[in-house]
């Protein structure tokens, strides 16, 4: 996956993730059914977005001269 790809998603995840949690939270508060699908698409959403891109921060050549400066 190009780090191109990567930072899309990021982008994507920095505008969906607050959208989910608040449709989470107005159907928790209005007693709705399936709040909990929201909640968990958000957390899910977040957990391999944030995955991927450790990953892909991980496996850059220049990361371990990045730590040792």
């Amino acid at each position: 996956m190009k780090a191109r790809t990567v930072i899309i998603l990021w982008m994507l995840s920095a505008i969906l993730l607050p959208l989910l949690g608040i449709l989470g939270a107005l159907f928790k508060i209005q007693h709705w059914p399936l709040a909990w699908v929201w909640e968990v698409c958000a957390w899910l959403f977040s957990a391999i977005i944030t995955v991927v891109l450790a990953s892909k921060i991980l496996r850059y050549p220049g990361f371990k001269d990045f730590l040792d400066r």
